[in-house]
């Protein structure tokens, strides 16, 4: 800690200069105050982060960068646990202009489609937190520990690969690198119009529904639309290539298994009005709720919508509504009575030049709150969001 510490302090001694050597400082940080909650008979109040870990997060991010080379490096402190290593520890080089290669501690989100909107930046219980709407349309391909090698041959084309590695010097045999962990990916920026992405991501060896081994990889395609002004739409799709289960719970059935997504999103901003639409559904998962084996396993569709809107006035204050809606395949695997969920949220935030406060409510049938509810209740609670960025 006390390293940690002594490292960060130099680095604000140095700040000044270092700025004008391609060296930049920046800030991020979120908190969340539940004001009030119910839990089982009970109104509790707390503080925690909108993914659920310990509050506010601040933290420190410095990066730099030539025509060549660069690095970045995150710290973060949650709460009272310390000051840690954040998302990113990494240092890139251009051997030549088209080539890039990415080593460490990796979250770049290059090629990533989102769709976060509404309460995805406020308290992220029920349908809003089972969407995921982090790599919504597109995943992650490139990120994660170890070595991303991205090549831009020609304007508008990125072609890469993202390979995990160890970095404490453990090994792992090349089958396991790049044909159950690697990922590897294409995409083709059309300009005026969208871009195309493509990826194969490799996977670890699972079992089929016979409990025998299975070697598979997930394929993923996205489109993302740019040519209306204001639009932006992207659907995108990540089928396997073969239907797999982990975690056996019996000979019948399994806990997990890797089903088709096919997942939409739109954003229409019109002057201080932008719109959100998502749409997302898991095809041939599996159901609990079903005994027998073929039952459980096969043909069942979880889906899920959400609608959002955010309204910004010239005073800095700013509106937003969210409604989602996940069936129970899609919530839980199952398709027991009160398993699926309604989600919704309402809030106004007062904006400032780098950072806000805000006041929302938010409710989740079926007991899909972040508290103790009895009887599927009905969750509620009132946060209370601050942020900031420098």
């Amino acid at each position: 800690m006390k390293k940690i510490i002594s490292v960060l302090t130099g680095l604000a001694l140095v700040a000044g200069a270092a700025m004008a050597d391609g060296i930049t400082f920046g800030s991020w940080g979120r908190g969340l105050w539940n004001v009030a909650a119910n839990s089982g008979d009970d109104v509790v109040t707390d503080m925690h982060q909108s993914w659920g870990g310990d509050a506010p997060r601040t933290g420190i991010s410095v990066s730099g960068s030539t025509e060549n080379v660069g690095f970045a490096v995150d710290m973060f402190a949650n709460g009272a646990n310390g000051i840690d290593l954040g998302d990113n520890a990494l240092i890139w080089v251009k051997p030549i202009e088209q080539i890039k290669i990415v080593a460490g501690k990796k979250d770049q989100n290059e090629l990533r489609g989102d769709a976060a909107f509404g309460l995805w930046n406020w308290d992220r219980i029920g349908a809003a937190g089972a969407m995921g709407l982090e790599g919504w349309t597109f995943p992650d391909v490139f990120d994660g520990n170890g070595v991303a090698v991205i090549a831009y041959p020609v304007d508008g084309l990125t072609v890469g690969a993202g390979i995990p590695l160890s970095l404490s010097g453990a090994g792992a045999t090349l089958e396991d690198t790049y044909a159950h962990g690697a990922n590897y990916a294409a995409a083709y920026a059309i300009d005026g119009i969208g871009t195309i992405k493509a990826a194969y991501m490799t996977k670890a060896t699972a079992k089929d529904k016979d409990l025998k081994d299975k070697d598979y990889g997930v394929i993923a395609a996205a489109f993302d639309l740019t040519m209306v002004d204001g639009l932006y739409a992207s659907v995108g799709a990540q089928i396997p290539t073969a239907h797999v289960f982990f975690e056996p719970k019996s000979p019948d059935y399994k806990l997990k298994d890797e089903p088709t997504v096919v997942n939409a999103y739109a954003r229409y901003s019109l002057d201080a009005l932008a719109v959100h639409l998502a749409v997302g559904t898991k095809l041939n998962t599996f159901d609990l709720n079903k005994t027998k084996k073929e039952d459980a396993a096969d043909g069942n569709v979880g889906f899920a919508i959400g609608a959002g809107a955010d309204y910004s006035l010239d005073n800095g204050i700013g509106f937003f509504g969210d409604v989602r809606y996940a069936n129970g395949v899609y919530m839980k695997n199952t398709s027991a009575d009160k398993s699926d969920c309604l989600t919704l949220g309402l809030g106004v935030e007062k904006n400032f030049s780098n950072g806000k406060i805000g006041i929302a409510f938010e409710g989740a049938t079926n007991g899909n709150g972040r508290y103790t509810y009895e009887d599927n209740a009905f969750a509620w609670e009132i946060p209370v969001k601050v942020e900031y960025w420098f």
